[in-house]
């Protein structure tokens, strides 16, 4: 019995009221946790992200030293990882300490002189050497050069030096090394511009130099040399370079570019890789050449870096195993050039030339030796190949005659050269969207307009549902029949697949046209509320006409080979994995949603729309073209605007479904790289915190940022029709 008491009736209007307001709570917490954690998502794509906009620098740790022993005659300096030092001077003494936070050495300082036979009396006039190279040359102005072996640690294992004659009687004025797993090779010129080349075995681990190397004499000019890890010497003198191969028996000349058109040239170096030259000019110029293959120029050049300085280049001091140089000029002034963003910081020498610098092996810190002491800078330049031109803007990479927009962020090594363009990845992620839509959208909607304005409520009570028992089917699981069983089989049926493309919409049209004009006795046998199930065996009729007419067609249009003919008639290469499987397959899964969604729209519409229109003297087409689609818009809108997110966000199905090539194409028939599959491959193999993984973050972010804009437009144009056709259902 209930009971029905004052009391009782006060009792469960407090337990309603605090259901509601439990209820309410919850479903307002739920509301705020998924904004909050969208919030969440942006801020930490974006604090991960904020780095790669950090600017360059070359800032100085601590006020200047005091110069160390031997500093005003000094020929090489050399800083090791754990902050020792070591001095040559010209005459052959040689100290080596520890500058500590004060100034003072510590100690373990000392002061030595080379052994007297080393230097026969001569003096120290050139130096090569860098953190990788196996052998210490110093070049001697009695016109020879001393060859000192380095152990793994790079420290000089004087007792195995060895003298050698360049020239005959003249000073070394400048040498340039390079090596390879077997050789060495030594380039050096004199005062008056002549030029000499040694050729050896490397060093073996007890610091054995082996034979006598060999000697070569090149009849070109120089004031500049810059030789690379392979044999590849560049000679600059005046406007011009020269190549020349030093990795056969003997030299080969490769050819030469006129590199300036005014101005000297005045420094050179190789970067990291030895593909990627420098060229310092005097009017305070540099500009990037690249190293050519086949029968090409021997050099390519890149566009000139912006913004010169206005005195000469005196010196391009390349960063050890980074693509990154510091370059001087006559002015006192320094900048860091990256090889392919430019310059990415300027500031001014602390005190002029210097009379000698080092780079630390790691390459973040540099020694600076000049006439106020010793200053040591630390190298901040973590993302310094990262600038909106190399992300968006083609690019001139090594290895390329032209700018290409390429993505190639997991490289081997230092000696390849990482590109990072997002423009092919957002290029591949719009691409697969757009053919996924022209695939689903006139599917989608056509289903849905039928099905709400034309099916029978027996059939969509069946059919609804199972066309939105699509969504259900996993997106790998779409990926792997796509790339593993429709690829293939539309790779051996190209002519009949797209053969489909005209049949079917020009045989759906053809039925049409005959049921319109069928006998009044046969449409009521077939009505059109059932033309779901009826069109089956047409359009069956119509598939297997195209696939049993392909080959004949193929034969006649296309000589027997669509494919062959596409790339000689067309330049279109025919990829197995491509745009178009992607479209079919993304498309496929993103039926459903716009079905399900236009559908809802379109059934919600009042009855009396329709009736009302038809009553005037519409037709039922008229009726829905002009009222019914007009007022459910803001609907439809909607679903396709949700079904193109979810096309873009879509990661498995483009992971399996293209060969996920990073290229640039319009074609459908070959393939694409998405933001999302590129971040499910990449992602796990890049190195937390590096340049690599914050682009990663940074594409995320774009697809995160692209994703809400077009979600608020979309929502915005809804509102916004929806405001417009209200009055339709206001009338009804």
């Amino acid at each position: 019995m209930i009971d029905f008491s004052p009391s009782a009736t006060r009792l469960r209007r407090r337990l309603r009221h605090s259901r509601d307001r439990l209820a309410t709570l919850l479903i307002s917490a739920g509301g705020i946790g998924v904004i909050a954690a969208v919030l969440a998502i942006g801020v930490f794509l974006t604090l991960e992200v904020l780095p790669l906009l950090a600017p360059s620098r070359v800032t100085a740790e601590s006020p200047a030293r005091p110069a160390p022993p031997l500093a005003e005659s000094v020929a090489w300096l050399r800083a090791d990882a754990r902050g020792g030092l070591t001095l040559l001077a010209d005459d052959g003494r040689l100290w080596q300490g520890h500058v500590g936070e004060t100034g003072e050495t510590g100690m373990a300082d000392q002061l030595d002189r080379l052994p007297a036979a080393l230097l026969g009396g001569q003096s120290i006039s050139a130096v090569a050497a860098d953190a990788s190279a196996p052998l210490l040359a110093l070049g001697l102005d009695g016109s020879e050069v001393l060859l000192v072996p380095r152990a793994a640690s790079g420290e000089p294992q004087w007792s195995h030096a060895r003298r050698h004659s360049l020239f005959a009687g003249t000073p070394v004025a400048g040498l340039t090394f390079g090596s390879d797993d077997r050789h060495w090779w030594l380039a050096g010129h004199d005062r008056n511009g002549r030029v000499a080349v040694l050729r050896g075995a490397r060093a073996t681990d007890d610091g054995n130099l082996g034979d006598p190397p060999q000697r070569f004499t090149l009849p070109v000019s120089a004031s500049q040399l810059a030789l690379n890890n392979a044999g590849r010497l560049v000679v600059g003198d005046g406007q011009r370079l020269e190549v020349w191969a030093l990795n056969g028996e003997t030299p080969r000349h490769l050819g030469g570019v006129r590199a300036l058109d005014s101005q000297r040239i005045t420094a050179l170096a190789y970067l990291v890789g030895g593909e990627t030259l420098l060229v310092g000019d005097s009017g305070g110029g540099v500009r990037r050449w690249l190293n050519a293959r086949g029968d090409r120029a021997p050099l390519i050049g890149a566009e000139p870096y912006s913004t010169p300085s206005q005195a000469a280049i005196t010196r391009i001091a390349p960063l050890p195993d980074r693509r990154l140089a510091l370059v001087l000029d006559a002015a006192g002034g320094m900048a860091l050039y990256q090889a392919v963003a430019g310059r990415r910081w300027q500031g001014q020498a602390p005190d002029g030339e210097p009379l000698a610098l080092s780079f630390t092996p790691d390459g973040e810190r540099l020694w600076w030796l000049g006439e106020a002491g010793l200053t040591q800078f630390a190298i901040d330049a973590e993302h310094a190949e990262v600038s909106w031109q190399t992300l968006w803007t083609p690019i001139l990479y090594e290895g390329h005659d032209e700018p290409q927009q390429r993505w190639q962020g997991d490289v081997s090594g230092v000696e390849s050269e990482p590109r990072f363009g997002l423009a092919p990845l957002a290029w591949g992620t719009l691409k697969a969207a757009a053919w996924a839509l022209v695939f689903a959208v006139p599917l989608a909607l056509g289903a849905a307009i039928h099905s709400a304005s034309y099916m029978s409520t027996r059939l969509r009570a069946r059919i609804k549902p199972t066309i939105e028992l699509m969504e259900a089917l996993p997106g790998v699981v779409i990926g792997f029949i796509a790339g593993l069983v429709l690829a293939p089989y539309i790779e051996r049926h190209l002519a009949g697949a797209l053969a489909l493309a005209v049949v079917l919409p020009l045989g759906l049209l053809l039925g049409g046209a005959l049921w319109s004009r069928s006998p009044h006795r046969l449409r009521e046998r077939l009505p059109l509320g059932w033309a779901g199930v009826w069109l089956v065996p047409w359009l069956a009729l119509l598939v297997w006409l195209a696939l049993t007419l392909s080959p004949t067609l193929e034969t006649g249009l296309f000589a027997g080979d669509l494919r062959a003919w596409l790339q000689a008639r067309l330049g279109l290469d025919y990829a197995a994995r491509n745009a178009m499987i992607v479209g079919l397959a993304m498309g496929f899964a993103v039926i459903p949603t716009i079905y399900s969604l236009a559908e809802d729209a379109l059934s919600g519409l009042p009855g009396s729309l329709g009736e009302g229109a038809q009553a005037l003297g519409a037709t039922r087409w008229q009726a829905l073209w002009r009222v019914l689609l007009p007022a459910a818009s803001p609907g439809i809108f909607s679903a396709v605007m949700i079904g193109a997110g979810r096309a873009i966000g879509e990661t498995m199905i483009v992971l399996m479904a293209t060969g996920n090539t990073a290229v640039m194409s319009w074609s459908p028939f070959e393939g694409l790289r998405s933001i999302a599959a590129n971040i499910a491959i990449e992602l796990p193999e890049a190195a937390l915190g590096g340049t690599h993984y914050r682009l990663l973050l940074l594409s995320a972010l774009l697809l995160f940022v692209f994703t809400f804009c077009i979600n608020t437009l979309a929502e915005l144009v809804r509102m916004r029709l929806k405001r417009r056709y209200r009055r339709l259902e206001a009338g009804a």
